[in-house]
C-alpha cells in the first residue's frame, strides 16, 4: 500500500472519528437540557422560596429605620405609629441588626448560586445545540439507539428559536448575587426574571421538538456508528476543517455568542454607524454644560464662604454699634448701619 493511500486513510479515520464525536457531544447536549427541563418545577420552586426569603428579609430591613412616611400610608396607623417609635428607640442596635440579616442574606444566595449553577449546564447546552450544523445530521449519517437524525434536527432548530433569550444570562451570577441589603430588591427581581425565562425556554423545547420522549444518551467512551458514505478522496480534507470550525465555534463561547447573535449584531452596527454623530454632538454639549455647572458650583461655593465671612463682620459691628449707644449715638448708629447693611449683603451673596 503506498503512502498516499495510508495519508488518504489516516485522514478519513480521523474524519469519522471527529464526526462521531462532534455527534456524540451533541446527543450528550441535548441529554443535559432534557434533564433540566424534567426537573425545572423542582429547580423553580427552590428558587420561588429562596426569592420570598429574600423578599421577607427586605421587609425586615426596612423596619429598622422607618420613616414617617410608615405612619401616614398606614392604614392602621395607631399600629404604625407605634412600630414608628419602636424603630427610633431601638436604632442603638441597628447596625448590628443589619449585620444579622446580611449573614442570612448571604445563606440564602449561597443555595442560589448552587441553582445557579445547574442553570448554567443547561444554557451552555442550549447554546452549543443552537450553534451544532443541522447538515451533520442527515438521514442515514449515523445511527444511535433512540435517537433519529430528524428528531436531533427538530432539537437543534427549536433551540436556535429559542436562543434570544439567551442574552438575559449574560452575566457573571457570582458578581452579582451579593449578599447586600441594599440591592436585596434588584437581587430578588433578578432571581425571578430567571425563573420565569428558564421555564420559558423548557416549554418552548419542549414544544418544538420531541425532546422528553428522546431516550436519555450518557457520553461515554463509546462513538456513534457514523457512515461517511462514498465520499470523494479530495473531499475529506474539507470535511476535516470544516469539522474543526465547528468544534472550534461550540468550544468557544466568545465565538458562540457572535454566531448565535450575528444578525442582531450588524444590525447594532449599521445604526449606531448612523447615529453615531448625533451622539457624539449630544455628548460633546453634555461635557460642555458639565464643565459650567463644575463652575457655577464652584462660584456659589466661593460666595457662600464670602457672604458667611461678611455676615460675621456685620453681625460683630452690630454688637458693637447697640453696645456703644450709651455712649456714643452718632457712632453707634453709624456701626449699626453698617452692621445691617453688611448683613444684607451676606444674604444676598447667600441667596447667589
Amino acid at each position: 500500500m503506498s503512502k498516499h493511500r495510508e495519508s488518504i486513510m489516516s485522514r478519513s479515520e480521523l474524519t469519522r472519528e471527529l464526526l462521531g464525536r462532534y455527534i456524540s457531544d451533541t446527543l450528550s447536549h441535548i441529554n443535559t437540557v432534557r434533564k433540566f427541563c424534567d426537573r425545572h418545577s423542582k429547580w423553580a420552586l427552590q428558587r420561588e422560596t429562596e426569592l420570598e426569603m429574600m423578599r421577607d428579609i427586605k421587609e425586615r430591613a426596612d423596619r429598622i429605620n422607618l420613616k414617617f412616611d410608615h405612619v401616614r400610608n398606614s392604614a392602621t396607623k395607631p399600629k404604625a405609629f407605634g412600630e414608628f417609635l419602636w424603630s427610633g428607640l431601638t436604632q442603638v442596635t441597628a447596625d448590628s441588626r443589619r449585620e444579622e440579616l446580611e449573614k442570612e442574606l448571604g445563606a440564602v444566595l449561597k443555595d442560589t448560586l448552587g441553582g445557579l449553577e445547574k442553570l448554567d449546564y443547561f444554557l451552555d447546552a442550549m447554546e452549543c445545540l443552537a450553534v451544532t450544523c443541522l447538515l451533520v445530521f442527515e438521514e442515514n449519517r449515523f445511527f444511535c439507539l433512540g435517537m433519529s437524525p430528524a428528531s436531533v434536527q427538530a432539537v437543534i432548530i427549536a433551540a436556535r428559536m429559542t436562543c434570544p433569550l439567551l442574552i438575559h444570562f449574560k452575566r457573571d451570577a457570582k458578581a452579582f448575587f451579593r449578599p447586600s441589603l441594599l440591592n436585596v430588591e434588584v437581587l430578588a427581581f433578578q432571581l425571578d426574571r430567571y425563573i420565569q425565562i428558564s421555564q420559558q425556554l423548557c416549554k418552548r423545547m419542549e414544544k418544538g421538538s420531541s425532546i422528553s420522549q428522546m431516550l436519555f444518551w450518557e457520553k461515554k467512551n463509546d462513538i456513534p456508528v457514523v457512515n461517511l458514505g462514498d465520499v470523494r478522496e479530495e473531499s475529506i480534507q474539507y470535511m476535516l476543517d470544516h469539522l474543526n470550525q465547528l468544534s472550534d465555534i461550540r468550544m468557544d463561547q466568545h465565538l458562540r455568542l457572535t454566531f448565535l447573535f450575528q444578525e442582531a449584531a450588524q444590525c447594532f452596527i449599521g445604526r449606531f454607524s448612523q447615529r453615531r454623530p448625533r451622539m457624539e454632538q449630544f455628548l460633546t454639549k453634555l461635557e460642555e454644560s458639565a464643565v459650567q455647572l463644575d463652575r457655577m458650583k464652584l462660584g456659589a461655593k466661593i460666595s457662600s464662604v464670602a457672604g458667611s465671612s461678611v455676615g460675621v463682620a456685620g453681625g460683630i459691628l452690630s454688637i458693637v454699634g447697640l453696645a456703644l449707644t450709651p455712649v456714643t449715638a452718632g457712632v453707634s448708629l453709624a456701626l449699626t448701619i453698617a452692621g445691617v447693611s453688611l448683613g444684607v449683603t451676606s444674604g444676598v451673596n447667600s441667596l447667589v
